[in-house]
């Protein structure tokens, strides 16, 4: 495929790389092509307190497998106002405050490049901390090479990478405006993990009125599955709980409002 060839020519102008290690599919696959060409890099991630279930322990275990250095920055957003907050602004400012740290932490163990897993189908208008990576002189070497999902998740095949479902930190769970508290973040986290274990496919709760109100999107498909889990879920201290018709909508917090 061109495109991997374009990817793999890309990678090696670039080295020394750190790749923002999310542990997701994209900044995984993104590593493993690198480490395969023996392209000489690390994974940093950052432990932000956003993070969705899983994502730094699967971001570990990779980085182990691959035989790659990887270091977790602990960065706490609800230190900052704006995401606390949650104001229009939380995903820019808090992108922009993660991606800081990993490229101090990049320079500070000699890497000439920060790269990361954005596509040629990620846009700005739905993942607004996009600046954040051009004000910082990231790199995106998928988008460069017009590589989209579909041609990560093959390449994802072929390096034996799992794809996991599509994630975003917990803070998207709350309507903007509304402030992102440790106790809801908790909540959902657990939420999330509780319904991941019985529904396949990507999994929101949706948060709202401090921890008053849950709305869980998934695969309608599963609805009666996830009708027999409503009380389990509201268990763990929602006082109400519902499902969202429709399923998975994108858009983050934005999705209360459609």
């Amino acid at each position: 495929m061109a495109r991997v060839r374009g990817l793999d020519a890309l990678l090696k102008s670039y080295e020394p790389i750190a790749v923002a290690l999310s542990g997701g599919t994209d900044s995984s696959v993104l590593l493993a092509d690198a480490r395969r060409h023996r392209v000489r890099a690390i994974g940093i991630s950052v432990d932000t307190g956003l993070n969705p279930p899983g994502e730094l322990a699967a971001a570990r275990e990779l980085s182990e497998r691959l035989g790659v250095p990887h270091v977790v920055i602990p960065l706490d957003m609800l230190d900052i106002p704006a995401v606390r907050e949650n104001r229009p602004d939380r995903c820019y400012v808090c992108k922009r405050a993660m991606m800081e740290a990993v490229v101090a932490e990049a320079e500070r163990r000699g890497c000439r490049t920060v790269v990361d897993g954005t596509h040629a189908g990620d846009r700005p208008t739905t993942r607004p901390g996009m600046r954040a990576l051009s004000e910082l002189g990231i790199r995106s070497p998928f988008a460069e090479c017009g590589m989209g999902k579909e041609d990560i998740e093959a390449l994802a095949e072929e390096l034996g990478v799992p794809v996991r479902p599509p994630s975003a930190c917990l803070a998207t769970r709350i309507p903007t405006g509304e402030p992102v508290t440790r106790e809801c973040l908790a909540l959902v986290a657990a939420a999330e993990a509780l319904l991941a274990q019985e529904i396949p496919g990507t999994i929101r709760v949706r948060c709202t009125g401090g921890h008053a109100r849950a709305s869980i999107e998934a695969d309608p498909a599963h609805r009666r599955r996830l009708e027999e889990l409503l009380g389990a879920v509201k268990e763990l201290g929602f006082e109400d709980v519902a499902i969202a018709s429709g399923g998975y909508r994108e858009g983050g917090a934005d999705s209360w409002k459609r």
